[in-house]
């Protein structure tokens, strides 16, 4: 028995004896079924009629017929078993160190505020914005000197409430999680799946941060933070403003902080392929940790000291406490307007005064002659007036009569000193006084002051008048400027 077999033009060939011949297609398939059987050869032609004799032997079988035509072509056999996983991927490159580390702004708050700082920027960028109070506001002034007291005046509308205070700085957002890794992607067909992703590289080194310098800026000024280090090492030199004289306004509530970021998609997992070629390169490491930076406390300090910020954290994370300076002390207060007019009723029902703003040369020729000082400028007035340095009463009553007045005269001379009512000395308000000499010689002073009660009508009308007890001579006498001779009245009584 023999056997050839050829294969070419994928086809496979076996012969046997030479009297049978097989082929078909090599696809991959199962075996196709055998084809339905070629029709009968032709029938040799019949012998010769021999003589009649014996029966012959049965004649040869005819030669077999032509091979029938091949039959179709089998079904596609099954897939193949899925081939083997392909080699695990290289290790990915090491992540992204976070290096570069800037300030990109500063922004002065309202004193007392809480101070804080703000980091945006990705990867491996930290950008810090931050947000310092002004010093406390500085102790208030001293209080300027009371201004002359005015009438009191009708109560004021209600003050408009003041502004809110500033809103906090929002919250640092979180940061966005990171994105699931990609399946990896089969090949088309039974092929095998592809191989698992290489393993993250290792994450990047974290950047540092320290506290430099810390220095004092003048009361207004805008804050400063500078980097003196390297972008990977950072040494932030601070400028504090000192804080502004003044009240300061309500803290603003602190802002929202940010909500932390979702977390990315997991990557779709491929389909089932061929033995699949060597994994891709894994992703990029991790970034590496951006070091932190939030605000510990915040106190205030005495005017004129330094202002101080600490590190009490570590470089990778930070924690600034403030020191603010205060602001200096106010400068001592104006003195205080005259006082409005107020309402009537309980109160005070009538009031009134005079003094004098220049000085003034009285002419006492004679002894015991009463003479009306000057008294040019007015004070506030209810019911009264004033005229040719009178001032006349609109409302019946008991009134207080005050009155000062300083002389000064070359000689030493004894003068009386009387509050007038309708031109006639009030008897209970007169003074006698003899001139003392002063220390430096030359001249001589009286220095008078009463108050007394009386009972006065309407339309009355009350002055100041000095007058000698003896001939002056040839004395010089002269009352001083700005208040050295002053009158005023006030009514006690509420009977109108």
């Amino acid at each position: 028995m023999f056997y050839n077999l050829y294969r070419g033009n994928n086809f496979r060939c076996c012969c046997r004896d030479f009297r049978q011949f097989c082929c078909r297609p090599n696809f991959g398939g199962q075996i196709g079924p055998t084809g339905p059987t070629g029709p009968q050869g032709f029938q040799g032609p019949t012998g010769p009629t021999g003589p009649r004799g014996a029966t012959g032997p049965t004649g040869p079988t005819g030669a077999t017929g032509a091979t029938g035509p091949t039959g179709p072509t089998g079904a596609t056999g099954a897939t193949g078993a899925t081939g083997a996983t392909g080699p695990t991927g290289a290790t990915g490159p090491t992540g992204a160190t976070v290096t570069t580390i800037e300030v990109i702004g500063t922004t002065t708050l309202a004193a007392g505020s809480d101070a804080s700082v703000v980091q945006s920027g990705t990867g491996s960028t930290a950008d810090l914005t931050f947000f310092i109070p002004q010093g406390a506001t500085g102790a208030t002034g001293a209080t300027g000197a009371t201004g002359v007291t005015g009438p009191t005046g009708p109560t004021g509308a209600t003050g408009a409430t003041g502004d809110t205070g500033p809103t906090g700085p929002t919250g640092d957002t979180g940061d966005t999680g990171p994105t699931g890794p990609t399946g990896p992607t089969g090949a088309t067909g039974s092929t095998g799946p592809t191989g698992p992703t290489g393993p993250t590289g290792d994450a990047g080194t974290a950047a540092t941060i320290t506290v430099g310098s810390v220095s004092s800026l003048p009361a207004g000024s805008n804050p400063t933070v500078t980097n003196s280090g390297t972008t990977d090492a950072a040494v932030f030199d601070f400028g504090i403003p000192a804080g502004a004289t003044g009240a300061t306004g309500d803290t603003g509530p602190t802002g929202p902080t940010g909500d932390t970021g979702a977390t990315g998609p997991t990557g779709p997992t491929g389909p089932t392929g061929p033995t699949g070629p060597t994994g891709p390169t894994g992703p990029t490491g991790d970034a590496g940790t951006a070091a932190s930076i939030t605000v510990g406390s915040v106190s205030s300090l005495p005017a004129g000291s330094s202002p101080t910020v600490t590190n009490s954290g570590s470089t990778e994370a930070a924690v600034f406490d403030f020191g603010i300076p205060a602001g200096a002390t106010g400068a001592t207060g104006d003195t205080g307007p005259t006082g409005p007019t107020g309402p009537s009723g309980a109160g005070l029902a009538a009031y009134g005064g005079l003094y004098n703003n220049a000085q003034q040369t009285p002419s006492l020729t004679s002894e015991n002659n009463y003479v009306q000082v000057e008294l040019n400028t007015e004070m506030p007035l209810l019911n009264t007036t004033t005229s040719s340095n009178q001032i006349t009463v609109l409302q019946a009553g008991d009134y207080e009569i005050n009155y000062h007045i300083q002389v000064n005269s070359t000689q030493e001379l004894t003068f009386n000193v009387t509050a007038r009512e309708n031109t006639t000395p009030i008897a209970s308000s007169t003074i006698e006084q003899t001139a003392l000499e002063t220390t430096t010689g030359g001249t001589f002073v009286v220095d008078v002051s009463n108050s007394v009660i009386v009972t006065l009508e309407a339309n009355d009308q009350i002055d100041l008048a000095i007058a000698s007890t003896t001939a002056p001579g040839g004395a010089t006498i002269t009352i001083p400027e700005n208040g050295d001779a002053t009158l005023t009245v006030k009514k006690l009584s509420a009977t109108t």
